[in-house]
């Protein structure tokens, strides 16, 4: 029985070693393939250990995610064109994403998430947004925007991942015991700030604030019958805010500098499409989602439930949804655990920036992993705990 518990906590500390490294990864290399190799080796962790984790289908929500990504995975099928290497490649992608749930949901029913990822993403994160500022201003790019570093390219991209860091930043900053992390965590948020400041994307900036917001509500209001209320309230003042700069033509000017970047245009567009491809199951997971607008090519919808709809049609659409609305029921009714808390920080920063850009809700770990998944394999791990008995003694094993 010793022996077993043993190799249950060495298998869970090296999923938590793979995830961390998977997300590290994506901040320090260029290349999404070199960042997926330890999900590839977590994807087969976990296959191999199926009999250990299995009682996680008493979830109702990681059937709701089996479903959600099968369904997305078999719409390739009728995606146009067709190819039997993209359905691979989607069903593989799939397969990842799944096992990268269940794997943290363990994870987090352990506590390693506060006890590794948080510090090494603050690390690591912190150390990667100060190279980017070092390289914005040793080397300034032509559009005056920062690009990160790794798979940090893209301003937008770059923004929304070290959002994320932020947050986990402040939970380390409210949370740890330990004054050496805490410390870490207040000096790396220099950087981070910097390099999202100069993203210059106004969706990362609103989508950051909204984070930070949410988050600071949730630890610091005691009774979570408040918490609902307070974030009403936040959005009340928040519309009222966009409201009265959209009513002056020149701080309409200020905020978006860019207008609004053909979003409206681009919208119309893949609606359109979304139409002629059928608007209850849609064009396919693999089918080209671009859009050209006077001559210019825009690669994506730039807005994720446009996107899934358009991926999946309303089936899809309800799917996701739903998943969005689970998770959120599942990290209320557990409000009290940190995870919980940080969980939907987590969430109203992807769902906000989701409004004005993200396409691919399936695909390696990357953007969508931080902003998406991550915090579905949190709730995964509160509902897991909370849907009936889950190892009585996986907590003395920490």
């Amino acid at each position: 029985m010793q022996r077993l518990r043993a190799l249950r906590f060495d298998r869970i500390q090296l999923n938590a070693i793979l995830v961390v490294t998977s997300f590290v990864a994506v901040l320090t290399l260029s290349s999404q393939s070199a960042a997926s190799y330890p999900t590839y080796i977590l994807a087969l962790s976990m296959l191999v250990s199926a009999r250990m984790w299995g009682d996680v289908f008493e979830s109702r929500l990681i059937w709701l995610v089996l479903v959600l990504v099968s369904y997305l995975c078999i719409s390739t099928f009728w995606s146009d064109p067709f190819s039997g290497r993209e359905l691979v490649s989607t069903l593989t992608r799939g397969v990842l994403i799944f096992s990268f749930v269940v794997a943290l949901a363990e994870c987090q029913l352990r506590g390693q998430v506060q006890r590794w990822m948080s510090r090494a993403l603050g690390i690591v994160g912190g150390l990667v947004a100060l190279i980017a500022v070092a390289g914005f201003y040793l080397d300034p790019p032509e559009t005056y925007r920062l690009r990160g570093f790794g798979q940090l390219d893209h301003p937008v991209v770059a923004g929304l991942i070290l959002s994320i860091v932020v947050l986990f930043l402040l939970q380390t900053l409210l949370s740890d015991r330990s004054t050496l992390w805490r410390s870490v965590a207040l000096i790396a948020m220099a950087p981070v700030f910097v390099a999202i400041s100069l993203t210059g994307s106004r969706n990362v900036w609103v989508s950051c604030s909204i984070g930070i917001v949410v988050y600071l509500f949730a630890t610091f209001i005691r009774d979570k019958r408040s918490f609902p209320i307070a974030i009403l309230g936040m959005l009340c003042v928040a519309i009222a805010l966009i409201a009265g700069l959209a009513i002056n033509e020149d701080t309409v000017e200020l905020v978006l500098p860019r207008g609004d970047s053909f979003r409206l245009e681009i919208w119309s567009a893949v609606w359109n499409r979304l139409l002629e491809s059928g608007l209850l199951f849609g064009a396919g997971l693999a089918t080209p989602d671009s859009v050209e607008l006077n001559g210019e090519v825009f690669q994506h919808p730039h807005n994720m439930y446009l996107a899934v709809a358009f991926q999946g049609g309303l089936v899809a659409l309800a799917l996701f949804l739903a998943l969005i609305l689970m998770v959120l029921v599942y990290a209320y009714r557990r409000f009290e655990i940190p995870d919980a808390k940080l969980l939907v920080a987590l969430m109203a920063t992807a769902l906000s920036s989701y409004l004005l850009d993200g396409h691919e809700l399936i695909d390696k770990v990357g953007e969508t992993w931080f902003l998406f998944w991550l915090p579905v394999a949190l709730g995964v791990g509160i509902s897991w705990n909370f849907s009936g008995e889950r190892r009585e003694n996986l907590s003395e094993m920490i």
